[in-house]
């Protein structure tokens, strides 16, 4: 592959980040026919240089991929990436006879002047698969995959922030112990697939002055290491599979690694022809990685969510390591050509070496293309999608349940403030 050089005008526009972001910034407005005609313009300009660096970059990645060897690194126990390749191909197994699960759930928050109310929906789906693409689907606990609801007033005077982190680890809660009590009811159960992280959510929670807060931390903890130690008795797998994330872990651990492979005259010598450290900074894993894999191909794995390790070291949480003595991995799976990578997580046991590690994820990538490739378009696993689709809230579900408790209320007299954002007397258009 021939590598052209940048000019030096191409060089400016897309690594000069601080022209990029301020030029804007410190203007105070500019006239509609101004926007139009000259601002964006130049906004397009200024991108269409930043996509041709990237793909430079990418270019320059895949002529190199020989060169890049990250054997020596892998002896370090503090290096991230665990295997030494950028890209893997996989292939399908065949699914016959497995059983897979997905838990997905939704909430929707009614926020006034002196009270809260949250609607809470939560479904587990259940694929048994007779063949790749012929299966059976079960729900859980509700047999039509609907009706599973929660709803929840808070009634003490709390920040918003305070009242969005509890209705989400109440949201998180009801899904895991929902897979807890359909493990204990089922034990026919191969693959679990969260809809989104494998691990627990936002440790700085832990840190919360809120005492309400923090209990609620403590139950989802233990809720969360009760999973992890059933999944670990039944030999279940248990993946967390995100959609969409913004995240630059492992874009940053290339760029780490190739700064530590030392690019020079002699060696990966067209990294040093560009600045690949800033071009970097425009990337995220998903942006990279979609340019990089193709269909049935997956990235390296590395490790993920250090935050646990740091809650060990703080002493903190001393229950912490002997809730999750596990090393938390995640790699990227392309399992759809027109698609973006999926970002999968899994767990494993810290006394594991990395030859097991590679052998979890190369399985965990065969059971998902089977089940992630119907669509070229879309390549998510078909449970998780399902899950979804049942457990997400319809608008009339809301005002069904909403207008319901708002009859009861004034039944008794009783009426809701609305914030004066939604009751602004002028026209609101």
């Amino acid at each position: 592959m021939t590598i052209r050089n940048n000019t030096s005008n191409q060089r400016n526009i897309n690594l000069n980040s601080s022209s990029l972001n301020s030029t804007n910034a410190t203007e105070s407005g500019f006239t509609k026919e101004q926007i139009l005609l000259t601002n964006l313009k130049n906004l397009a300009q200024e991108y269409i240089g930043i996509e041709r660096m990237k793909k430079k970059f990418v270019e320059i990645l895949l002529a190199n991929l020989e060169s890049l060897d990250f054997k020596e690194l892998l002896k370090y126990p503090n290096y991230d990436i665990k295997e030494n390749f950028i890209r893997k191909p996989t292939s399908a197994s065949n699914i016959r006879g497995l059983n897979i699960v997905s838990v997905d759930g939704s909430s929707v928050v009614k926020k006034f002047m002196n009270v809260d109310f949250s609607f809470l929906k939560a479904i587990v789906v259940k694929y048994y698969f007779y063949e790749n693409q012929s299966s059976r689907i079960e729900y859980f606990p509700d047999l039509t995959g609907f009706n599973n609801y929660n709803v929840q007033g808070n009634y003490l005077n709390r920040e918003e922030n305070i009242v969005d982190a509890k209705v989400s680890m109440d949201m998180t809660f009801m899904e895991i112990n929902l897979l807890n009590k359909l493990i204990e009811k089922k034990s026919e159960v191969d693959l679990i697939i969260l809809d989104g992280s494998v691990v627990i959510m936002p440790i700085n929670l832990i840190f919360t002055k809120d005492s309400e807060i923090s209990k609620r931390y403590d139950k989802l903890l233990r809720e969360y290491q009760k999973l992890y130690s059933i999944c670990i008795e039944k030999g279940i797998i248990l993946i967390g599979s995100i959609k969409d994330t913004r995240t630059s872990a492992l874009t940053n651990l290339l760029g780490r690694t190739i700064q530590m492979l030392k690019p020079n005259v002699t060696n990966l010598s067209d990294f040093i022809k560009i600045n690949y450290r800033q071009i970097l900074n425009y990337f995220s894993d998903l942006d990279l990685y979609n340019r990089v894999l193709r269909k049935t191909e997956r990235s390296c794995i590395f490790n993920c969510k250090k935050e646990v390790d740091k809650i060990r070291d703080t002493g903190i949480k001393k229950e912490i390591p002997y809730y999750f003595p596990f090393n938390f991995y995640a790699f990227y799976l392309k399992t759809a050509a027109y698609d973006t990578p999926c970002r999968i997580e899994f767990f494993m046991d810290e006394k594991c070496d990395l030859e097991e590690v590679s052998e979890k994820a190369d399985l965990i990538s065969s059971i998902l293309l089977p089940i992630s490739s119907l669509n070229e378009y879309y390549g998510l696993p078909i449970p998780q999608i399902e899950a979804h689709k049942r457990a997400v809230f319809k608008p009339h579900e809301i005002d069904l349940l909403f207008n319901s408790l708002t009859r009861t209320l004034k039944v008794h007299g009783v009426s809701l403030l609305e914030k004066r954002r939604t009751r602004r007397p002028f026209n609101k258009h």
